[in-house]
């Protein structure tokens, strides 16, 4: 067996990271290194964190005395796992016995640099749960980055955002020795993700929810604007490397359009009107040269 890091960003989640690190102790998959990134939380999420290291040998924490952000806790995760593969896991979620040794199993069985599977939605408020994927659902196939690349945009059964949360997957972790997450604004997996399918060869993906992702009216998804959540500058990023390999960037050039004009519109309510000409050019230029 290889060890696996599980890494938990952990801020201001005392209602939540006890059930979410308690679901990692059950884990059917034991060789595991269990790491509780304290991002310097206000409420009683440090003391937690401390019992539950306290409860498991397996749990190492590190405590930030101030809020960093969701970047700079992965990062700093990433430079003190020991594992062989890498999984994330946020402290308000919570994941079946069985979902570290399904991707494992699928991980190594397929020869594969990512494993990824899909995920429930528990509404808080409603204390309900949004099932979509039964077992007549199953299967798995192996893709290309190329080929994974296509389950961006409008794909059913949440493979769109499978595609680009951290979350909900195994990883190599030889894959981020270049891969750092950006530690300023919103969407650091939106800018980072995409880039370790770059770096892999094989993508494996199995259609079974084993992880429970909890909405309810504070998550960040939720509360942030959504020009935030959908920011212009990681498809531009995209763009120019996919552009760079020789890739069909046709998908990420409507992506850009639609972000774009969310965008503007954002910075002109906000009166950043510097921000709002800089996309209204891109925009006009798009339309003069579309053909």
């Amino acid at each position: 067996m290889s060890k696996i890091s599980v890494i938990v960003p952990v801020y201001n989640a005392e209602e939540y990271v006890k059930q979410c690190v308690e679901s990692v102790f059950h884990q059917s998959y034991t060789d595991l290194e269990i790491l509780l990134i304290n991002d310097g939380s206000t409420d009683r999420s440090a003391l937690i964190c401390e019992q539950l290291k306290a409860m498991d040998d397996r749990v190492k924490v590190v405590h930030f005395s101030e809020n960093r952000g969701l970047g700079a806790a992965r990062n700093t995760s990433l430079e003190v796992a020991t594992g062989d593969y890498i999984l994330f896991l946020d402290a308000d979620d919570w994941i079946d016995s069985n979902h570290v040794s399904d991707l494992y199993d699928l991980i190594t069985r397929t020869q594969s640099d990512v494993a990824i599977a899909n995920f429930t939605r528990y509404y808080e408020d409603e204390a309900r749960y949004e099932l979509h994927i039964g077992d007549e659902d199953y299967y798995e196939k192996v893709y290309t980055p190329e080929e994974w690349f296509a389950y961006q945009y409008g794909a059913p059964h949440n493979l769109s955002q499978c595609f680009t949360v951290p979350w909900g997957k195994l990883y190599k972790k030889s894959l981020f020795e270049y891969v750092t997450y950006p530690t300023k604004g919103f969407g650091e997996d939106d800018r980072t993700t995409w880039k370790l399918y770059l770096l892999s060869d094989r993508i494996a993906y199995m259609n079974r929810s084993s992880l429970v992702y909890r909405v309810n009216a504070s998550s960040m998804t939720q509360t942030t604007d959504q020009a935030s959540v959908f920011d212009v500058e990681p498809v531009a990023e995209r763009i120019a490397v996919l552009g760079l390999l020789g890739w069909d960037i046709s998908r990420e050039v409507k992506a850009y359009l639609w972000r774009a004009q969310l965008n503007r519109d954002s910075k002109l309510r906000n009166g950043d009107i510097p921000a709002y000409k800089e996309l209204e050019l891109r925009l006009r230029l798009m339309e003069k040269y579309k053909n």
